[in-house]
């Protein structure tokens, strides 16, 4: 069914779902200054104290180089293959597969939020942009905000949940918080782990019968360097 197989648009919070074929596996090119800024200069006490925040933030994100492997449930596409690149300090970018399209997203760490800058279908071996380019992008979404408590809203998400218990083929996650968003006959959730960032997806549609149909993506391996 074309509105099943479409349900990680909605997982992936893609407005627009691009079908293409892609290999199994990433191939990144991790060039950049991973972790250093680009002027080094005198920090004052505030931006010390924003640094403390933003690499708290970075904590919901694996570290760079590091891949992960979600199991998924539901829908053929729910399998991912997700690679993490840390190339300047405060930006993240993210490639995603699903077997069917690759996916990169990039972020941007602020003191309290990680901003969305970019998400669109790429080719295997497509370069990073230069720093110049990161920093010209305009915001066009927040992935998170803080404070992560019961009730703290940001885009269509709203966190539900805080200091679960969720069980993965990976491990068992302590102190994990639940992202939702809602729509007419869909409801998407997301749970985020400190030190992994994301370890579950979750997506449940109702579909005209009434009957609900679930598609989930869980965590199942992570390599680090």
């Amino acid at each position: 069914m074309r509105t099943i197989q479409n349900l990680l648009i909605i997982m992936s919070i893609c407005s627009l779902f691009v079908v293409g074929c892609s290999p199994a596996t990433t191939d990144l090119n991790n060039s950049g200054n991973s972790g250093e800024s680009a002027q080094p200069n005198e920090k004052t006490d505030k931006e010390i104290t924003d640094a403390a925040k933003e690499s708290e933030l970075v904590d919901y994100f694996l570290p760079d180089t590091s891949k992960a492997m979600f199991i998924g449930e539901g829908n053929e596409y729910a399998d991912l293959d997700i690679d993490y690149a840390h190339p300047f300090k405060n930006y993240v970018i993210v490639h995603e597969n699903n077997g069917g399209t690759l996916i990169r997203y990039i972020y941007k760490i602020e003191s309290d939020q990680i901003l969305r800058l970019d998400q669109r279908v790429i080719e295997l071996k497509e370069d990073f942009p230069s720093l110049d380019e990161l920093q010209a992008m305009e915001p066009n979404g927040i992935y998170l905000e803080k404070p992560f408590e019961v009730g703290t809203t940001f885009d269509e998400w709203k966190i539900v949940e805080t200091d679960i218990t969720l069980e993965t083929p990976y491990q068992t996650f302590d102190h994990v918080f639940v992202i939702e968003s809602t729509s007419d006959d869909a409801v998407n959730r997301k749970y985020f782990a400190k030190g992994f960032g994301e370890v579950k997806r979750e997506s449940v549609m109702t579909m005209t019968n009434g009957e609900e149909y679930k598609v989930t993506s869980t965590l199942s391996s992570v390599s680090k360097p």
